[in-house]
């Protein structure tokens, strides 16, 4: 019973010194102009990812449609 409680104590210290890390990771402000410029192009690019994949755009491609599929069965 004790290794019980040795354990969750472990893991919940361990739980929430990530949880610190990450929070303090996320509000530190960049050094420098470079590492700004490395997260804006970054931003850029995931935007841009979000929306060339989103379902909108698949959805909206031109692939055959079920108009054109009679028309290639023989």
């Amino acid at each position: 019973m004790l290794t019980v409680i040795i354990f969750l104590a472990a893991l919940g210290a361990l739980t929430a010194g990530l949880a610190g890390y990450l929070a303090a990771r996320r509000t530190g402000s960049t050094e420098n102009v470079d590492g700004l410029l490395a997260e804006q192009e970054r931003s850029a690019q995931a935007r841009a990812a979000r929306a060339s994949f989103s379902s909108i755009a698949m959805h909206s491609t031109h692939g055959l449609t079920t108009d054109l599929l009679g028309k290639y069965d023989k």
